[in-house]
């Protein structure tokens, strides 16, 4: 298990790490969306803890795309004024803020449970604005391997920790920003703003195929058996990214 730990998220990194060289930032942030990190997370989470954590992690996970989307919002807005430090001090502040506010939210009312959702329609409105881009980019060496190691490192600690951690923050960690943030950084080190605009215009788009993922696996893992229930998340995950495909051609055209 430890080796799975170790190599199935980094790798799943590197694969996105080569799309994104050879379709730009805004791609790769809506491919970002992809539970690729999460997912896996939430597997093992189930599989060392039991369904009725991976049910809850999952919830929390859910609520951690509130988080998320404040952490690229704030980054890309501050990237218009602001170098890549401040702005990754400033979102990960805001990012910390809003999680405990997402775990204190998390035994509230049910009908709390729209929020994460609400959020998402919401960030379609707000995110900069940016003209998407052609130039050729040059990639930074280290791109990759940092994030392969973020990955591996993400993994083993939440998997390790995730009794002491609990249910919710264990979710609200699962969905941490590994991707948004690499990405955020780099393109505004590399291109500046506008690649950070584009970059979180295709990651707050492609953010509902997460949220689909965590909350139907919240409800499945209640009703059916694991595999199941991680199979039929998947599917409604798979569906949901595809229909965000169509908003993003529209969007990229427009």
């Amino acid at each position: 298990m430890l080796i799975l730990k170790l190599t199935i998220v980094p790798l799943a990194l590197l694969l996105f790490g080569v799309i994104e060289r050879r379709h730009g930032p805004r791609v790769a942030g809506w491919l970002s969306g992809f539970p690729i990190v999460g997912g896996p997370l939430l597997v093992f989470l189930t599989l060392d803890q039991g369904p009725a954590f991976g049910s809850q992690a999952a919830l929390g996970a859910y609520f951690g795309l509130v988080p998320w989307l404040s952490f690229t919002m704030t980054y890309a807005w501050c990237s218009r004024a602001l170098n890549w430090v401040w702005c990754a001090l400033i979102s990960f502040s805001v990012w910390a803020a809003m999680a405990v506010l997402a775990v204190n939210l998390q035994d509230a009312s049910r009908w709390l449970e729209i929020l994460p959702f609400a959020s998402f329609i919401g960030a379609q409105f707000c995110f900069p604005r940016g003209k998407p881009s052609d130039e050729e980019r040059e990639h930074i060496w280290w791109g990759m391997p940092a994030r392969m190691i973020a990955g591996a490192s993400l993994t083993l600690i939440i998997t390790q920790f995730s009794v002491a951690l609990g249910t919710h923050w264990s979710g609200i960690f699962t969905t941490f920003p590994v991707m948004g943030s690499i990405i955020a950084i780099s393109s505004h080190l590399q291109y500046g703003r506008h690649a950070v605009q584009e970059a979180v215009a295709g990651l707050s788009m492609g953010l509902a195929s997460v949220g689909v993922f965590c909350f139907a696996l919240y409800v499945l893992l209640g009703i059916t058996g694991i595999w199941a229930a991680f199979g039929l998340s998947l599917l409604a995950c798979t569906t949901a990214h595809a229909l965000t495909w169509l908003m993003f051609k529209q969007k990229k055209a427009s």
